[in-house]
């Protein structure tokens, strides 16, 4: 293998992955449900660029939705360039069709033809509400198609040239339209025939995969399209994809998923589907029982941290926070994840160099406020008038925990908190209520579960912290200091300074105790032994979910050896 050094079987034709998984989308339309649609037509329907899979992997291992601009490759778009700082044109790969799939009746009416510049020029004003789409539909439902960029215009000035104008000079903007979780290149005809996309049956696409079966609460079913253009960037004389089928099976609980692994029912779990492990005990057991099985640790998605209502007594109150931070064991955390984990508190941001506050960096008066000291936690809550009453407790707050997330950490924190007087509630919500609550300008919630900000999103973590900025706002207030960093970095072309906005906005956010900072604690994405080509990778890009799935093969010999056939 190029990218690990590592020794694997040939690569191989045929056979089938199946893949576990925590969640079904909802749809299969972008336009309507945004980043869940690629569960469906990643793999299907391509997008622009993707990240190149023989990156080495000590350079990028694939493990988050991010990624080095460097490590970008062109897919349906062959080259671009940027003549000025508002100006990015693309020139898109000629010899690219749409599957023909003679038992859909969506693929028949495609009828297999050329994609061309005016599929992306479509595309791009569906998502983004341009050209034809301004007068009779906004943009997408989902929000945020354009990835934060302003685009004033989107033209294919011939069949095979892109066009795209911005309103301005924007940071990063090549990379962010490249990198996009929503802009996918779906078959027009098939859209205004039916009205939208969200028919699974109506999904037609230039990729390696083509989705064949969708039963609901059950399973999804690709086949691999036997004309896809493209070739293995590990190994270029390989045409793509590998695979005969793909499926992936719903399994909520993760009892049932672990289960299906050990037993050689599903070969992977990992990002695809949200399958991740997150509770450490299940790794355990599935070391224990079946040590073949490779494991991958991926710490670049920080999950489930919370974040505090900062307009909801008694989290408005600083002490208060202080107090609900000192009750929880960081230490005895970290160790529960039995030697994975870091018990170092995170702020806002993920601990990237450059973009965070590091936690050798911050005063010995605020490590104490984040180590774990119940005794004073206590003091902290009778100072504030908060004392326990008869049955013990002094107050009782709600816990939003969004159920995309194991529940374990969340359980852990609601212990802590119980064990200083805190009645605390956890209320698992889907993402619809989520959404609901975090575009409200009130909510009933103490704190919520999130993701941390990363190396590059600055501006968005600012956004979920800030009441006035964008659809979202966690903290439920408007902190003028955060404001005037958003403000200052929303038009920047310096990346130093976006650097430093981020490194500021850690800092308040740790010294105003604006959540319960967690500990640094994986995710594991593990697989079959049969399974080649895999390293843990969760995308090739935003949302570019299954994209990866044609890159794999499966070592039948070993396979067959391995489970008794």
């Amino acid at each position: 293998d190029p990218t690990t050094g590592e020794m694997v079987s040939a690569p191989q034709y045929g056979g089938t992955i199946t893949w576990a998984a925590r969640n079904q989308a909802p749809n299969s339309d972008p336009w309507h449900v945004g980043g869940w649609a690629p569960h469906f037509i990643s793999g299907v329907n391509e997008a622009l660029a993707f990240t190149d899979w023989a990156t080495s992997r000590d350079k990028f291992n694939f493990a988050f939705w991010e990624r080095p601009h460097e490590t970008t490759r062109g897919n349906l778009a062959e080259s671009w360039s940027m003549p000025d700082d508002t100006t990015i044109i693309f020139q898109i790969r000629q010899g690219v069709h749409f599957a023909l799939d003679p038992d859909s009746e969506a693929s028949r009416l495609v009828g297999g033809r050329e994609l061309d510049a005016s599929d992306v020029e479509w595309n791009y004003h569906r998502m983004l509400g341009l050209g034809d789409f301004t007068a009779d539909e906004p943009p997408a439902q989902s929000g945020g198609a354009s990835g934060g960029i302003e685009i004033e215009s989107v033209t294919a000035t011939d069949k095979w040239t892109v066009e795209i104008k911005l309103t301005k000079p924007q940071l990063d903007a090549e990379y962010k339209i490249l990198n996009n979780w929503a802009l996918f290149a779906l078959p027009r005809e098939v859209v205004e025939k039916y009205g939208d996309y969200r028919d699974w049956r109506n999904v037609v696409g230039t990729g390696p995969l083509m989705l064949t079966e969708f039963v609901e609460g059950v399973s999804v079913t690709w086949k691999k399209n036997p004309d896809y253009w493209g070739y293995d960037e590990k190994f270029p004389q390989n045409r793509l994809p590998y695979i005969d089928e793909y499926r992936s099976l719903l399994m909520k609980e993760p009892a049932a998923r672990v289960a299906a692994l050990r037993t050689g029912k599903v070969d992977m779990m990992g990002n695809a589907g949200d399958a991740n492990i997150a509770n450490v005990e299940n790794l355990l057991t599935i070391q224990r029982t079946n040590p073949e099985i490779d494991v991958w640790p991926v710490y670049g998605m920080g999950t489930a941290q919370f974040v505090f209502n900062l307009a909801l007594p008694p989290t408005s109150d600083l002490d208060v926070r202080k107090a609900l931070n000192m009750a929880v064991d960081r230490e005895t955390v970290s160790a529960t994840f039995k030697g994975w984990g870091d018990p170092e508190p995170i702020g806002l941001m993920l601990p990237v160099e450059g973009w965070s506050w590091p936690y050798d960096e911050w005063p010995e008066d605020v490590k104490q406020e984040y180590t774990y000291n119940p005794e004073r936690a206590e003091e902290l809550l009778d100072a504030a008038g908060y004392k326990r009453g008869a049955d013990g407790y002094r107050f009782k707050i709600m816990l939003a925990h969004y159920d995309r997330w194991d529940t374990s950490y969340s359980e852990l924190v609601g212990g802590y908190l119980d064990a200083i007087g805190v009645d605390s509630e956890l209320v698992v919500q889907t993402f619809p209520e989520a959404s609901a609550e975090s575009t409200a300008p009130t909510s009933r919630f103490a704190a919520r579960n999130t993701n941390h900000g990363y190396a590059g999103g600055t501006l968005v973590a600012l956004e979920r912290q800030i009441q006035e900025v964008g659809g979202w706002s966690y903290t439920k207030v408007n902190d003028p200091r955060l404001v005037a960093l958003y403000e200052s970095g929303k038009d920047s072309l310096d990346m130093e300074e976006i650097k430093s906005i981020s490194r500021q906005t850690d800092e308040i956010f740790v010294r105003e105790h604006f959540g319960i900072a967690k500990t640094r604690v994986p995710q594991f994405s593990v697989s079959q032994p049969w399974v080649i080509g895999y390293s843990g990778e969760w995308n090739m890009g935003k949302n570019q979910r299954n994209t990866l799935f044609a890159r794999l093969w499966i070592d039948s010999e070993l396979k067959a050896a391995m489970m008794g056939n």
